[in-house]
């Protein structure tokens, strides 16, 4: 159960080291390189932990607190409203997310 969870985490602390050590040293096309991921791995947490083996479900809580920072830093790390769409956008990808996974096992084959 913690495996997925740790390397995720793993990842990210990784990731955003880097992003940060990109932009000390003014690696503009490495740093977008680095935030787009940051990005993709935060709007599609639930996904990532499923890719790891792990309950889609533990990202709920996270998936919230990780686009709020998402937002913050897009916003130019000042209170704007479009925190809240990168909030309600990782929201909605959660649920989608979770919502294509219970049904993505093929039904049972049937005799008759």
């Amino acid at each position: 159960m913690w495996r997925p969870i740790l390397v995720y985490t793993g990842v990210f602390v990784t990731l955003f080291v880097t992003h940060i050590i990109a932009a000390a040293n003014d690696w503009d096309v490495f740093f977008g390189i680095v935030a787009a991921l940051i990005t993709l791995q935060t709007l599609f947490a639930g996904m990532c932990l499923h890719l790891l083996k792990g309950d889609v479900r533990h990202s709920r809580v996270p998936v919230v607190a990780l686009s709020a920072g998402l937002g913050w830093a897009y916003a130019g790390m000042k209170a704007d409203w479009s925190i809240a769409v990168w909030v309600l956008v990782a929201i909605m990808l959660q649920i989608l997310t979770e919502k294509g996974l219970k049904y993505g096992t093929p039904a049972d084959s049937t005799d008759g």
